[in-house]
């Protein structure tokens, strides 16, 4: 499904309206808050494939050290690739004492700062992370039911590049530039684009002791009413929701696979 302005339609072109969404939900039996917040990017294909894990890549530590580490806002920070029917996107999980809203707005700002941290990387530190990643992605299975996995994966999908980790680690090496991952920072990821598609799932505690429950110069930052982006549209009915949105077209299988069925007769 794509997140996208409301418009019921099937259609094979991301068009150029950001989207902007919140999903709020309360919970009222821990004292801990969470945000997922998800970046789609696009379909998965060789090229996306690669630039949304690089760029996982690079702000991994940095997403670690500067929201956990300094900021501290939770223990539990987790930034990388999320894909699910073939389509794909950046997201970032924060489990959180604070009030969502805040933290929301804390990964928006990292995320400038990843931007501007990207465009004064050298090429030798930018190396290193396509190395990193190609290392990663090269390393052997310790187990057979990994090995496994990937192939029934693969199946699943109807994808069928069984040789993917190969595929796109030469793309990797051979073909991606730090000026295409600044240009998927830019298109898809910057809060200035007009291609950016966004949901933020907030999960406020009010229990008590919780964020919902205290008043904090967090709420400051959301304005008094829980949003970190006044323009976000708050999702109200979910099954709604999700029938308003686009859907994006089928992903193209590697391999062409034709089913055959051999026709038999019932013995009497």
């Amino acid at each position: 499904m794509g997140i996208r302005p409301k418009a019921p339609i099937i259609s094979e072109s991301r068009d150029h309206t950001s989207a902007n969404y919140i999903m709020q939900i309360e919970n009222s039996y821990h004292k801990s808050s969470c945000v997922e917040t998800y970046y789609q990017c696009s379909l998965q294909s060789t090229e996306s494939n690669v630039l949304a894990e690089l760029f996982a890549q690079i702000i991994s530590v940095s997403a670690n050290n500067t929201l956990r580490t300094q900021e501290q806002l939770g223990y539990i920070v987790w930034s990388g690739v999320r894909r699910a029917s073939g389509v794909q996107g950046i997201r970032f999980i924060v489990q959180s004492e604070r009030h969502p809203a805040y933290v929301d707005s804390r990964i928006e700002a990292f995320l400038v700062s990843a931007g501007e941290d990207l465009r004064r990387m050298d090429q030798e530190e930018f190396d290193r992370h396509k190395e990193a990643l190609a290392a990663q992605r090269l390393e052997k299975p310790k187990k057979l039911i990994v090995q496994t996995g990937r192939y029934w994966s693969e199946i699943a999908m109807q994808q069928y590049n069984f040789d993917r980790a190969n595929i796109e680690v030469d793309y990797l090496r051979n073909k991606v530039t730090k000026d295409d991952v600044i240009k998927f920072y830019d298109e898809l990821l910057s809060a200035n684009s007009s291609k950016r598609h966004k949901l933020a799932i907030h999960v406020l505690s009010k229990a008590e002791g919780g964020a919902g429950t205290i008043e904090d110069g967090e709420k400051t930052a959301s304005n008094g009413d829980g949003q970190t982006d006044p323009n976000a549209e708050i999702i109200e009915d979910l099954i709604e929701f999700k029938s308003s949105q686009c859907l994006f077209p089928l992903v193209q299988p590697f391999l062409q696979v034709g089913l055959r069925f051999r026709s038999t007769k019932a013995k009497l």
